[in-house]
């Protein structure tokens, strides 16, 4: 936020483009990673609120949603400690840690996808492992249908354990 209001006069002056990285997970639980995801669902109403502010100045603003892309995200190795609550579940921690990782999109060919978008002015930019898979259950499959199947959110239905 203070990198944007810094720089604010120089974009408004170009009427150019900031682009903020976000991710999937405010729309998606991803279990372990409450603060990861809360500060993410921040990040997006930021973006939309920022996007009105400057839209009279001609300034663009995109949200980019990021699902999976290979980089050095999950580099650091954790573990629960033993007195952990979750520590009966430290093998699905462990996958969870990594699972962003697992044949994601690598990041030249995210790279590649994204920047004609950014260019295009795109409000919103989908890209990386799953992200239209979450795109489309939460725009196209009711919160019913996935009841249905015994599904109350959207990680189970991406991951079929329901």
């Amino acid at each position: 936020m203070r990198m944007c209001k810094a720089f604010a006069p120089l974009v408004i002056a170009a009427k150019g483009t900031i682009v903020q990285t976000g991710s999937i997970t405010p729309q998606m639980p991803y279990i372990f990673s409450a603060g990861y995801n809360a500060s993410n669902a921040a990040r997006h109403a930021y973006t939309n609120t920022l996007r009105t502010e400057l839209a009279p100045f001609g300034v663009s603003v995109v949200l980019l949603i990021t699902g999976g892309v290979k980089t050095n995200l999950s580099r650091v190795h954790r573990q629960l400690p033993a007195s952990s609550l979750y520590h009966p579940v430290a093998a699905d921690y462990e996958k969870r840690l990594l699972y962003s990782q697992v044949n994601s999109v690598p990041a030249a060919d995210f790279a590649a996808r994204v920047v004609p978008q950014i260019l295009a002015k795109r409000r919103e930019i989908w890209e990386g492992k799953m992200s239209w898979v979450v795109y489309y259950l939460l725009n196209y499959v009711p919160w019913g249908m996935r009841l249905m199947v015994g599904c109350d959110d959207v990680t189970q239905v991406i991951e079929f354990d329901c």
